[in-house]
């Protein structure tokens, strides 16, 4: 794993963006099974830290998705087939050593949104503290059976 350590957790806090809540709400509507992926990244663009990182899903081997700070959309909906997923989530930076892996194994079924949260380590910056661990949040969000 390296110098920095990973938290996982099974409770979410319940600090969604816009973009996650609309894309959750959208996905419910079209019946949609997928994985919603949340990153909080807060580094400015134009500076250049140790601390880069570059956090990405991959299952199998097949990397679903990857954001990094030059990504536009840091929200990302994944459309997966219900069933067993074996999740490979990793936080990835310049220094190997630095970078972190976590398995997650997930069954999702019919309709149900797998909701993935990272705050990875990240310089500090004025507005907001960095956590001293990168953090990832998972939590399966049932499908609702009344809905049409």
């Amino acid at each position: 794993m390296g110098d920095v350590a990973v938290q996982v957790n099974s409770d979410f806090d319940g600090r969604l963006k816009w973009r996650s809540r609309h894309l959750i709400h959208r996905a419910r509507r079209r019946g949609r099974t997928g994985l919603l992926l949340q990153v909080d990244l807060r580094d400015p663009p134009r500076s250049m830290s140790l601390k880069w990182c570059l956090v990405s899903v991959t299952e199998s081997g097949r990397q679903l998705c990857s954001v990094d700070r030059t990504s536009i959309r840091k929200v990302r909906f994944i459309p997966l087939p219900p069933g067993p997923h074996p999740l490979h989530l990793e936080v990835t930076r310049h220094r190997k050593r630095r970078s972190t892996q976590v398995q997650q194994n997930v069954v999702l079924g019919q309709g149900d949104i797998l909701l993935v949260t990272c705050d990875p380590v990240q310089p500090n910056v004025f507005y907001r503290r960095s956590p001293v661990v990168d953090t990832w949040s998972a939590q399966i969000l049932q499908a609702d059976p009344n809905a049409c």
